[in-house]
């Protein structure tokens, strides 16, 4: 359909178009804004780019004009409601205002399936289902970025298996690792304190656009395979190290060694000379010793610095704060 058509929708029929969606069009949205750019300044590619529209009726009628087959013709849908693409129908209603002529150049496809002598529920199945099944998140765009392939084959070349995109097969944990632990071990090792809170909080900000910032600090040219393993490892012997404080301990240094294991991690990170980081073989029995007293070290200190700044602060709270994790580790550092 002409995109022009579905602003006119919007103008005559809204918000009653939408009443059997789940929602309604969301105004301030990066997803919108993104359809809206599309249309301002590719609207030939928009068919390529945006997923359509799905519409219910209560019936589709064919006009008599062209005999009686319905491969083509004049078609009457009733009682139309979208069910799914109402941000596609309300950021083309929104570009269609302050771009027009672009809007005029641009298409959408639309799918209007009939509710005629169908079950109650199919109505409700089939909005369900269409916002539902097969939604994409955010790390599944990771798999986009070519430098992931990069560090793959650079860890092939030593018999490393890394993992980024959703539905291989995780790796044996001795000789292999995925994403979600690339991304913690990298977003702990950065100067920032604030790239350790947000993994500890909202792992998945940090994979939400794979061409800027903070995702372009995680994974760049500058990202070397083997230096990428032995974070990990490194992280492997902190989280291993904890776990043995939380089954053996309880109440306040229990609750610390499950709240704090990322900033835990940063400062170990911190500790370590750099070219430590830059010898590709495993850590060696002593090297885990020292990273494991270091850990225990920086968990005492954390929870001394945390009780003397923030007394009255739960635990939870205070590693999802970017000040007052930066407070801490300033003291423990100073």
């Amino acid at each position: 359909m002409s995109a022009r058509e579905v602003a006119d929708w919007w103008t005559k029929h809204s918000p009653k178009l939408f009443s059997s969606n789940i929602r309604l069009f969301v105004k301030d949205s990066e997803v919108n804004e993104g359809i809206i750019n599309t249309l301002k300044k590719e609207p030939e590619k928009f068919w390529y780019y945006n997923n359509g529209i799905t519409a219910l009726c209560s019936s589709i009628g064919k006009k008599p004009l062209g005999g009686s087959a319905r491969d083509t013709g004049i078609f009457e849908c009733k009682d139309v409601k979208v069910v799914n693409g109402a941000q596609t129908v309300g950021s083309i209603a929104r570009a269609y205002k302050n771009y027009p002529e672009q809007v005029e150049k641009a298409r959408v496809l639309i799918r209007f399936i009939s509710l005629e002598n169908c079950p109650e529920e199919f109505a409700t199945e089939i909005t369900r289902f269409n916002n539902t099944q097969n939604r994409i998140d955010r790390r599944e765009f990771v798999a986009l970025d070519p430098e992931q392939e990069r560090i793959k084959n650079e860890l092939h070349l030593e018999e490393i298996i890394y993992t980024y995109k959703s539905g291989e097969s995780i790796p044996d944990g001795e000789k292999g690792f995925d994403l979600n632990e690339a991304t913690i071990s990298r977003a702990c090792k950065q100067n920032e304190v604030s790239f350790a809170t947000r993994v500890k909080d909202k792992i998945g900000v940090l994979w939400e656009d794979i061409e800027k910032p903070p995702y372009k600090t995680l994974f760049n040219r500058s990202v070397n395979g083997s230096n990428l393993w032995k974070l990990v490892q490194i992280l492997r012997v902190v989280e291993n190290k904890l776990s043995e404080v939380q089954k053996q301990r309880d109440g306040r240094e229990k609750l610390f060694a499950t709240r704090s294991n990322r900033l835990i991690l940063h400062l170990v990170y911190k500790a370590l000379p750099e070219n430590f980081f830059s010898i590709s073989s495993d850590l060696t029995p002593v090297q885990i010793d020292d990273i494991q007293s270091m850990t225990s070290e920086f968990l005492g200190s954390i929870m001394s610095e945390s009780s003397n700044l923030f007394p009255t602060s739960y635990p939870a709270n205070i590693f999802r704060n970017v000040t007052k994790c930066q407070e801490i580790v300033e003291k423990i550092l100073n």
